[in-house]
């Protein structure tokens, strides 16, 4: 199975193809380095508000591993900025997941 899985791919030129594969491939062992088991990665990619040339984008990105599920979402009208938006979001979501469960341990009683 592919780690990563991307819905919605089709509705993208070819030059924003190639441009989310390489930002998915720059952030995926990053995130792999924060999650280490990651079982499945899943972008959802959908257009709306076409207004001329204009076409605003909205990525969702869901990422499983064995205990946790990490979602995030974002628009905007430019797919570049879009998709970095979404890696950074999903990048501090699994930081501040991960480090306040780290910092306040469940069961001990400070």
């Amino acid at each position: 199975m592919e780690p990563i899985e991307i819905k919605g791919i089709d509705i993208l030129t070819e030059e924003e193809k190639r441009l989310a594969n390489k930002l998915l491939n720059e952030y995926y062992p990053k995130i792999q380095r924060q999650i280490k088991n990651i079982i499945s990665l899943k972008v959802h990619i959908k257009e709306y508000k076409k207004e001329g040339r204009r076409k605003k984008y909205s990525i969702n990105i869901k990422i499983i591993n064995s205990t946790d599920v990490f979602e995030a979402n974002a628009d905007d009208w430019d797919f570049a900025r879009t998709m970095h938006k979404i890696l950074k979001k999903i990048e501090n979501e699994i930081e501040n997941r991960l480090h306040s469960s780290e910092q306040h341990p469940k069961g001990k009683n400070f």
